[in-house]
């Protein structure tokens, strides 16, 4: 408990009740996904960007690649892209879960479901 600080990203709004909704997350890779915000590791202290700031997600793909020497692979994997603030993020997920479990987070934000 001693580092665990939350502060907003880069010119997101702050939250009202913000350490309730980091303690109520759920792990989700190395990323938290809060039902306000979703929550970024950076060092010593996390930061977050709440849901309701996303105006747009997209799912993609990324490429990941190994270059050593015994057995060098390149591999696609899930991920999603947020846009905010006329900034994007993608976030380096692995799992299909993960990028439906975002994707259904702030769609149901969107749509008034949460």
């Amino acid at each position: 408990m001693l580092f665990q600080r939350l502060r907003p990203l880069a010119e997101s709004t702050e939250l009202e009740d913000v350490r309730t909704d980091f303690r109520e997350s759920r792990r989700m890779e190395k990323y938290r996904l809060g039902r306000k915000a979703l929550y970024f590791p950076a060092g010593f202290v996390w930061e977050y960007l709440p849901l309701a700031d996303i105006e747009k997600i997209r799912r993609v793909t990324r490429l990941i690649e190994s270059e050593n020497g015994v057995c060098p692979f390149s591999m696609e994997v899930p991920s999603v892209r947020l846009f905010f603030h006329g900034k994007e993020v993608v976030l380096e997920i692995e799992k299909e879960k993960s990028v439906a479990a975002v994707i259904g987070a702030v769609d149901a934000l969107q749509t008034g479901g949460a």
